[in-house]
């Protein structure tokens, strides 16, 4: 009958498409297999370290024949490669006790100290003395600069004119602040004034109230090389 006929050629199937299956599998891992060991070749080689043989059974390691000092180098070469789910290592090939630098050998090094905690932030000054301190020590340390017979701060210029901003800011009402621009022998004695001119406003955009920094004078420097591009911050008394 032809269903008993059927009956009888299922399992043949059956037993068909599995081994069809397995075939698949098996040359899929063998593929991978073969995939991983070639990244792993080239991994080692990478990274300097030879002497040993690296297997796969699908996606997991097997390492053996390495030397003690690098076999630590090793582990961490294949375990740097992408498809690879465990690494074990076997034989007298396990990597000496301690950390380990990328050589492959401990490291004599100690571990690193702590940040050092952030210095405590001083005082700001409360009198003219003191706010002319703090203004040279800023200037000495950021002067304020213009490019080359322009009014234009350099990027140091800026950032020196930010700070002393800062500084200003909170300054107390019986101080008031003279700007006096130099300019290098030679130049025009009127960019002094607008050179002056340019740190008051720049003081006045960043919060420095408007009566307590003024540009009035200027006056003619003998300084080379940049130094008469400059402004000077003087503190006085109201």
């Amino acid at each position: 009958m032809p269903g008993t006929r059927w009956s009888r050629l299922l399992p043949t199937a059956l037993l068909v498409t599995l081994a069809l299956t397995a075939i698949t599998v098996w040359s899929a891992s063998d593929d991978i297999e073969a995939e991983l060991a070639a990244r792993a070749k080239a991994a080692l080689a990478d990274v300097g370290v030879s002497g040993g043989q690296v297997s796969f059974s699908g996606r997991d390691a097997s390492l053996t024949g390495f030397p003690p000092d690098k076999a630590a180098q090793a582990i961490d070469a294949i375990q740097r490669i992408d498809g690879v789910r465990t690494v074990e290592i076997s034989g007298d090939t396990a990597p000496p006790a301690g950390p380990v630098t990328t050589s492959g050998e401990p490291s004599s090094q100690p571990p690193p100290s702590p940040p050092p905690s952030p210095a405590p932030t001083s005082a700001k000054p409360t009198d003219k003395a003191g706010f002319q301190a703090e203004i040279d020590r800023l200037l000495a340390a950021t002067p304020i600069t213009f490019e080359p017979d322009t009014t234009d701060l350099t990027p140091d210029g800026e950032r020196g004119a930010l700070e002393i901003a800062k500084l200003l800011t909170d300054a107390p009402r019986d101080l008031k602040f003279r700007i006096t621009g130099s300019v290098a022998t030679g130049s025009d004695r009127k960019l002094a004034l607008n050179r002056a001119l340019t740190v008051e406003r720049l003081l006045e955009r960043n919060g420095v109230k408007r009566d307590q920094a003024y540009s009035p004078q200027r006056k003619n420097s003998d300084g080379a090389s940049g130094e008469g591009r400059r402004v000077d911050i003087t503190a006085e008394q109201r």
